[in-house]
């Protein structure tokens, strides 16, 4: 059954997508919250939203990422690329020493997680795209 879950749900997609919504709400984010208390909205509630991006591209990733490097190309550096992006939305987000440059480490992890996916995409061969994906 989770097979059949996998096979019809195509994970890179998705972590494109949650990286990318990822790169938006810590680019917004700032904006929203000097706007709200304007309009007389409090927002506190953003860590669980960062948390779950986080875990969302992490699960994502692991899975298709794994899937495709197992099953389909045996190419390391999409991994590579991930494991490193991964580093860089941690380091972003909760080691305080990053907080200066926590926009640019934050975009480039996203960066870097997008383009482990598209590897994973371009290295997957046609009948297995179509097939498994």
């Amino acid at each position: 059954m989770i097979d059949r879950l996998f096979s019809r749900l195509n994970l890179d997609v998705l972590g494109i997508g949650a990286s990318v919504l990822c790169a938006v709400h810590c680019a917004l984010l700032p904006l929203l919250i000097s706007a709200l208390p304007l309009l007389g909205l409090h927002f506190t509630g953003h860590g669980l939203l960062e948390y779950c991006l986080l875990s969302v591209s992490f699960l994502a990733g692991s899975v298709a990422l794994g899937r495709g490097y197992w099953y389909r190309h045996r190419k390391v550096w999409p991994l590579l690329l991930f494991g490193i992006g991964f580093i860089c939305l941690v380091a972003g987000h909760f080691i305080p020493l990053f907080h200066d440059y926590e926009g640019w480490i934050i975009a480039l992890g996203a960066g870097l997680l997008v383009a482990a996916h598209w590897g994973n995409i371009r290295h997957t061969p046609p009948k297995a795209a179509t097939s498994a994906n």
